[in-house]
């Protein structure tokens, strides 16, 4: 990808209608690790991977996923430094919605909110766009369960299920085998793994951790982290099915 002299400025198009720098920022992210946003039928869940660098590092920290409200979480996916500016921008639009309107903030406002701030980024010299995306997960009683993602040029879509990162090729295939709307969030546990561990099978050599985040019934239609416990257990069926279904090949 060269901008041939018109990728210096973000406020620059060429002849083709293209601003290579928001190309390139979205490019940092399609590098990045994964992270998948799934709507079940009872639910919705987010689930990311996180590469162990060193064994120096301590277990589950540096979270890629977090909690915007009781019934709102965001993934991040890209540059972090660039994904928590935008975490923290949804806390302060979050925290103003609150203090204006009395109720929590939906979804898909924090999403349009989010969007809006991103794209700014996009159309004046002063910044550079942001290298990462975030994906929001949310349940509220007009709505019911929604899942948005936030592109760096500032889009803003909803989903029924999404995915970015270097393996959201191979997460997207995954996901259109399966109607993930008719199974439960219970079941959808080890499908997510799977698509996490199929996403980095050539650095098998590596270390991964995973979240996994739901907001269903279940949970109270909080959102909340599953425990380490159930991540292990459905990491481990996982890795059977895939270690059976290159057997069957």
């Amino acid at each position: 990808m060269s901008g041939s002299g018109y990728d210096q400025s973000v406020t620059t198009f060429s002849p083709e209608g293209r601003i290579y720098q928001v190309e390139y920022a979205t490019k940092a992210v399609e590098i990045s690790e994964t992270v998948v946003g799934i709507r079940c039928k009872d639910g919705v869940l987010l689930a990311a991977e996180k590469q162990r660098f060193s064994r120096l590092l301590v277990d589950n920290s540096n979270r890629r996923i977090n909690s915007l409200e009781a019934q709102i979480g965001v993934a991040l996916v890209g540059k972090l430094p660039d994904a928590r500016a935008i975490l923290q921008r949804a806390k302060t639009e979050a925290a103003d919605y609150l203090k204006n309107f009395a109720i929590p903030v939906t979804g898909s406002i924090i999403t349009e909110r989010l969007a809006l701030f991103v794209h700014q980024f996009t159309v004046y010299g002063i910044g550079r766009p942001f290298g990462a995306a975030v994906l929001i997960s949310s349940y509220n009683d007009f709505d019911g369960f929604q899942l948005h993602m936030v592109e760096p040029s500032g889009h803003s879509y909803a989903y029924y299920a999404c995915a970015h990162g270097k393996g959201r090729s191979i997460c997207k295939s995954e996901i259109e085998r399966r109607n993930f709307r008719e199974i439960t969030c219970a079941e959808a546990y080890v499908h997510l793994t799977k698509m996490l561990i199929l996403s980095h099978e050539e650095f098998k050599d590596k270390k991964f951790e995973y979240e996994i985040t739901e907001i269903s019934k279940n949970t109270g239609y909080q959102h909340v982290k599953l425990p380490q416990q159930v991540i292990d257990q459905a990491v481990a069926e996982a890795e059977k099915i895939i270690e059976q279904d290159q057997i069957g090949e």
